[in-house]
């Protein structure tokens, strides 16, 4: 009978599908970032750009997806915006402690998804791409 010296590893499914504009270089900061975070994998990162059949297997448009970022979350719910990242900072080190923070702290999500907002309506200008028509 022979042994392995090697431990057994047992790859889990990721826990959340994060749908992401690869193409956005202010995006890219904190995406990079956060897949940095991502050792134990629990984030199916999905570019956008790149994966189309990703969205419609979602049943989410490219224009939707440009427009605010979309997460699967742990129940197969759609979140978007705050709520998304959220979602995804539940699964990193370091930002899963700011998750309850944000949510617990009187009108904290309400302002932070304000700030978003304006982020995600002047994030394409501001990148020198064109607004995405329907």
């Amino acid at each position: 009978m022979t042994t392995s010296s090697q431990p057994k590893t047992t790859s889990s499914p990721p826990k959340v599908t994060c749908f992401h504009d690869g193409e956005c270089p202010l995006c890219n900061i904190e995406i990079n970032m956060m897949k940095k975070f991502d050792k134990a994998g629990n984030i199916h990162w999905v570019d956008i750009s790149q994966d189309k059949a990703a969205l419609e297997k979602a049943g989410l448009t490219y224009k939707q997806t440009m427009d605010r970022l979309h997460v699967i979350d742990e129940n197969q719910q759609l979140q978007s915006g705050v709520l998304g990242f959220l979602q995804v900072w539940k699964q990193l080190p370091y930002y899963r402690r700011i998750a309850p923070i944000i949510e617990n702290v009187p009108l904290l999500l309400p302002l932070m998804e304000c700030c978003y907002r304006i982020f995600a309506r002047y994030r394409l200008p501001l990148t020198g791409k064109k607004q995405i028509k329907e």
